[in-house]
């Protein structure tokens, strides 16, 4: 039988194999995944100041998450001689991206704002998503323990704040967002890009695609040929189609249901 505590780390738990679709894991999809519709549904006509208002506490929140999850594993790679993680634990990969346009959205005005809420809703949403399914961290870490809650408690976050600022209007999707989410991504790019090729990590997929079973196979078989920049561009790419899938798909239920969200003017006042 497996023992282990709360926050014990992940080198210390000795014979655990993966918590990944385990039932509990499969009962909390479900769970996420209802609580995103139905949340957003019940608030969908929230007031746009107390949106704001929320982002605002929320940004906070997911900023003190980060630094209390690198600070836990830090603590544990240090004190036992392993030194600090620089080449994973670094806030640099594209879920990272929802920290950063959480604080624009939340606290910035104009482009600097409208191009975050684009990521969020469109590429956020998505790898939210998809993390809660594919949380890649229960391979590492039991269900009921501090690293699996990190995981699974982002990138939830991320899912369920997407949906929820689409139902309430408090975003409305267009075409050119899918380009507009591009811009954060193409700036955290900026910091990962050197950081992959000189320290031979993987920060955002861009350098070896490691766990992506189609982008990993690409990326071996480029760097076999010194075209591994290349993979790096079309790993980059690749979000600009992804981002269209969620902007369709938003169009095509908003034309099915018929509904249109209420004008700011129109919101009610209680």
């Amino acid at each position: 039988m497996l023992f282990y505590n709360f926050f014990d780390y992940k080198y210390d738990i000795e014979g655990f194999e993966s918590d990944l679709f385990s039932a509990p894991h499969i009962v909390f999809i479900v769970a996420v995944y209802i609580f995103a519709f139905v949340f957003s549904y019940l608030l969908r006509n929230a007031r746009r100041d107390r949106i704001a208002a929320a982002l605002k506490i929320l940004s906070i929140v997911m900023v003190l998450h980060e630094i209390s999850k690198i600070s836990w594993e830090s603590y544990y790679d240090i004190t036992s001689g392993r030194g600090f993680n620089k080449v994973g634990l670094l806030p640099l990969y594209t879920c990272s991206m929802f920290i950063y346009t959480l604080l624009a959205a939340a606290w910035g005005r104009g482009r600097v704002k409208e191009y975050s809420l684009s990521f969020i809703t469109t590429i956020g949403l998505l790898y939210g998503a998809i993390g809660v399914v594919y949380c890649n961290g229960l391979n590492y870490y039991p269900f009921f323990t501090f690293g699996a809650f990190y995981s699974l408690f982002f990138h939830s976050t991320m899912f369920v704040t997407g949906v929820f600022l689409l139902v309430s209007g408090y975003k409305e999707l267009e075409w050119k967002d899918a380009l507009r989410a591009m811009v954060p991504i193409l700036l955290l790019a900026l910091l990962a890009i050197p950081a992959d090729y000189i320290m031979r990590c993987d920060y955002m997929l861009i350098y070896s695609g490691d766990g992506v079973p189609l982008y990993e196979d690409i990326a071996a078989r480029l760097a076999e040929h010194g075209l591994r920049p290349l993979y790096t561009l079309l790993m980059l790419t690749t979000h600009i189609p992804l981002a269209c899938v969620v902007t369709g798909a938003y169009k095509l239920i908003r034309r099915a249901l018929h509904c249109e969200p209420l004008p700011t003017s129109e919101r009610r006042l209680s």
